[in-house]
Order: C-alpha cells, then sequence, then structure tokens
C-alpha cells in the first residue's frame, strides 16, 4: 500500500515547523496550560524534532493555533537582540569573557539577546577551559615545540570561532557549538498575564 508522504508521520520537518511548535507551546504556556518545566521539556522535544512524529509529541494535548500576540511576534529575531549577539561574541576577541558577561547583564531575561550573550559567555570559558586543559596535558607529556604549535592552533580556532559566532549573530541566525552551560541558556518565554 503507498503511503502519501505529505500526510505521513515520518516525513521530515524543517525549521519553519519548529519555529510554529515553539510558538504553539509560549502560547499555552502564557496561557497556563503548561507549567515552566512541561515548557522546558516539550521545548527540547520540538527543537530536537526531526519527523512529524516527533513534532507531534511535543504538541501533543495542546491546540495547534496560535493567537496573534506580541509575544509571538517578537520571537523574530530584533535589531536589538542580533546587535546585543554581535556584542557579546564580537567583545571576546578582546575582552575574553568579559564582555558578554556584561551583555549578559544589561540584557532583559528571557530574551534571545540574553541567550545569546549566555552562549557568548559560555563559548569563551568553555574555549578557556580547552586551551587550559591541553596546555597542562601537554606540558606534562610532550616537548616545549608541541605545546607552542598546540596553543597557537588553538588560540586560531578560537578567534574563528568567536568571529564567526559573532558575525552569525548579527545576521540572526545564531552559530551553536557545543559548551559549558556556566550561564543559563534557556529558551526565550513570553510571561504570564
Amino acid at each position: 500500500m503507498l503511503v502519501d508522504p505529505r500526510t505521513s508521520a515520518s516525513l521530515r520537518v524543517g525549521d519553519a515547523e519548529r519555529s510554529h511548535a515553539e510558538a504553539v507551546l509560549q502560547e499555552a504556556y502564557s496561557v497556563g496550560r503548561l507549567n515552566e518545566g512541561e515548557l522546558d521539556v516539550r521545548l527540547g522535544m520540538a527543537m530536537r524534532a526531526r519527523t512529524r512524529r516527533e513534532l507531534s509529541a511535543a504538541l501533543s494535548g495542546l491546540p495547534l493555533q496560535v493567537r496573534a500576540s506580541p509575544f509571538v511576534q517578537r520571537r523574530v529575531s530584533t535589531p536589538d537582540a542580533t546587535l546585543l549577539g554581535f556584542l557579546a561574541h564580537g567583545s571576546a576577541v578582546f575582552t575574553w569573557f568579559l564582555g558578554p558577561l556584561v551583555c549578559y547583564g544589561v540584557a532583559s531575561p528571557g530574551t534571545p539577546g540574553r541567550r545569546e550573550a549566555a552562549h557568548a559567555f559560555n563559548l569563551q570559558l568553555t574555549s578557556g577551559l580547552v586551551v587550559f586543559v591541553t596546555m597542562v596535558m601537554t606540558m606534562l607529556f610532550f616537548p616545549p615545540r608541541v605545546l607552542a604549535i598546540l596553543v597557537m592552533v588553538e588560540m586560531v580556532v578560537w578567534l574563528l570561532l568567536t568571529v564567526t559566532s559573532a558575525a552569525r549573530a548579527l545576521s540572526g541566525r545564531p552559530l551553536r557549538v557545543p559548551t559549558i552551560g556556566f550561564l543559563p541558556e534557556g529558551k526565550a518565554r513570553s510571561r504570564r498575564p
């Protein structure tokens, strides 16, 4: 029996479907259908969803219509959020983790700008930790020449990651690299009325 791929639960979903699911979940949270813990779990499921079946599981039991609200409209990357993300990542070139920490402090809680500043801070501390561990391990087990080469390579990679993250944040499409969560990078949430 042939299955129509347009209605199949195994059909892959894209960013547009995930964004709509995020809006539905935030709407459900803002009107009290979900508590904060449920929202976090379901947002994680929605953002990791690869098929309609997985996305449907994240939305189960909720109405799929989203009312036009200022919260949903603000989810689009605003110039303020992209500029703050750019400043957080870009300032790290000169201030290491202090610039992103200041940007995190001035951003409003729950906003995309604060989330991007937290990611910039976490990226800088994670990269610093990697450099430190590599230096210690290299000093213990390898000659100084290897240490110099590894540190130079790490610094070039750090600079490329930092500059690329700043450029991507400015374009509204943040670069996501694995980091240690020193500061929470939680999803932006709408507030309950």
